[in-house]
């Protein structure tokens, strides 16, 4: 049987990855002598969950095959087969959906942050027990907001983060 691996959108990777490095570069220039210690701790402070979260989005996949579904996440990896899987629900807060998945074990999280989440909801969807499934998880299957929002946001912050940068360089450029 064939196997389908969802990723974090790219949408949203590329300007936290930009937002990382930004930071990587303010705390650099922190480092020069007109910088000060409060200055270097605020942008450590910023700079290295930051870093923390681009990599933990980058790594972080769904795997759906025949035998079941595979979460894996920055240094951890979950499984569990579909009949496994005693409860599909979902939860809609504004532009984010959350689709939860209650095992023996435990419980999934998955955010509409993967590309391609609606062929995803029905995948899971087509492959577990229909009793087994809220209808708003159905409704779900067939399309769910963007959310371009975070994207835009960390856009956002990169602009603002390269008018700092352009603050601090000016006394080097005259």
């Amino acid at each position: 049987m064939s196997q389908r691996i969802y990723r974090i959108r790219k949408a949203f990777l590329v300007p936290l990855g930009v937002d990382a490095f930004l930071l990587c570069v303010l705390f650099v220039i922190s480092m020069l002598p007109q910088g000060s210690a409060t200055e270097r701790l605020v942008f450590a402070i910023f700079f290295v969950p930051s870093l923390y979260v681009f990599f933990a989005c980058l790594l972080r996949r769904v795997t759906v095959d025949g035998g079941g579904i595979v979460i894996r996440k920055l240094l951890r990896e979950k499984g569990v087969p579909w009949e496994g899987i005693t409860h599909v629900g979902s939860l809609c807060m504004h532009n984010k959906v959350y689709l939860l998945l209650t095992t023996v074990h435990g419980f999934f999280i998955i955010s509409n942050a993967y590309g391609g989440f609606p062929d995803l909801v029905e995948e899971i969807v087509s492959r577990v027990d229909r009793t087994r499934v809220e209808e708003e998880v159905r409704l779900q299957a067939g399309h769910s907001p963007s959310g371009i929002v975070h994207a835009a946001l960390a856009w956002t912050a990169a602009a603002f983060m390269v008018g700092i940068i352009l603050i601090k360089m000016l006394p080097f450029m005259a």
